[in-house]
């Protein structure tokens, strides 16, 4: 009787948690590895831009005008004189400042009204979901456009983020909201009918204790997921608003640089005769959003096999 115990307590019991090893996970997902080698390199060299830039990123005449990379400039100069290299590695701040902003709002605010509208049901799931296809239905770039066009001029500036930069993150975060509200609500209605939800209230638990005691946590991985594969395509929105003249200041000595605004304005008519003003800050964007892709994609990988090919 006791052996028969024993072997059921085996069969039964919960394994104990695996420690994360970053060696065995990079051996297992290679291109992680590297795309997250990526990321750090960027987020490194942004961090350092003080340190590493050779002149200051607006300031005019540092060298000749369309001069080619040199020993004194590294990226070469503008048509104005501005150092390249300077303007290329202050940028990948307010890239990466904006993205992390605009994903953080769009994700969480996306996961809540999923989580309190699918948990509810009835008439507000309907009138959410409807709202949401509106939304969908609508061009990103051009969704984009059109809130970022809307938002009043009033908005107070927030701490580490300007005026003209909080409205890239609201109206970009709510391009980004309506798809995560889709994939955090069928999890929403799965979790809804699972048994340890039914369990809990049997004996009793109010709705705001399950959702938020027995339903988000759960949805805490995928999160992360959705979180790292729309970083990409957070940085590119900002990026083709700042080409289009709706991103960040970019005129004064006071101006933020961004890749986007690098590769329009007056950059534009020298790309034939001085190729380095699109191809160094086209490729910190390239770089950075191929290593945010290979990254979120091994980390959904990692987080939860089942979603593979689904997002």
């Amino acid at each position: 009787m006791a052996q028969e115990q024993s072997a059921l307590e085996l069969e039964y019991a919960i394994p104990p948690r695996q420690r994360f090893n970053p060696l065995k996970w990079a051996r297992r997902e290679p291109f992680g590895a590297f795309g997250l080698a990526l990321i750090i390199f960027i987020v490194f060299m942004s961090a350092a831009a003080p340190v590493l830039r050779t002149a200051p990123p607006n300031e005019f005449a540092v060298g000749p005008p369309l001069a080619g990379p040199n020993a004194d400039n590294w990226f070469g100069t503008t048509a104005r004189g501005k150092d390249v290299w300077s303007r290329v590695l202050f940028a990948g701040r307010i890239s990466l400042k904006i993205g992390v902003a605009t994903v953080l709002l769009g994700t969480l605010g996306g996961t809540l009204i999923a989580l309190l509208s699918a948990y509810a049901g009835g008439a507000v799931d309907f009138a959410v979901g409807r709202i949401a296809d509106m939304f969908i239905a609508i061009p990103g770039l051009l969704l984009a456009l059109v809130l970022h066009s809307s938002i009043s001029a009033d908005l107070p500036d927030l701490p580490g983020l300007q005026n003209e930069e909080l409205y890239l993150v609201v109206a970009i975060s709510l391009f980004f909201m309506p798809g995560t509200y889709r994939i955090m609500r069928g999890i929403v209605l799965e979790l809804r009918e699972s048994t340890y939800v039914e369990a809990a209230q049997v004996v009793g638990s109010s709705n705001f204790r399950i959702m938020w005691r027995h339903i988000a946590p759960n949805m805490f991985g995928l999160m992360i997921v959705i979180t790292s594969i729309s970083l990409p395509a957070a940085i590119l929105a900002e990026a083709s608003l700042s080409f289009l003249g709706l991103g960040v200041p970019i005129g004064g000595l006071d101006a933020v640089p961004s890749w986007g605004a690098d590769l329009s304005g007056s950059s534009r008519r020298f790309f034939s005769v001085a190729p380095w003003l699109a191809v160094f800050p086209g490729l910190a964007l390239a770089i950075t959003v191929f290593g945010f892709n290979i990254f979120g994609d091994s980390l959904r990988d990692t987080l939860d096999p089942r979603l593979r090919g689904r997002i």
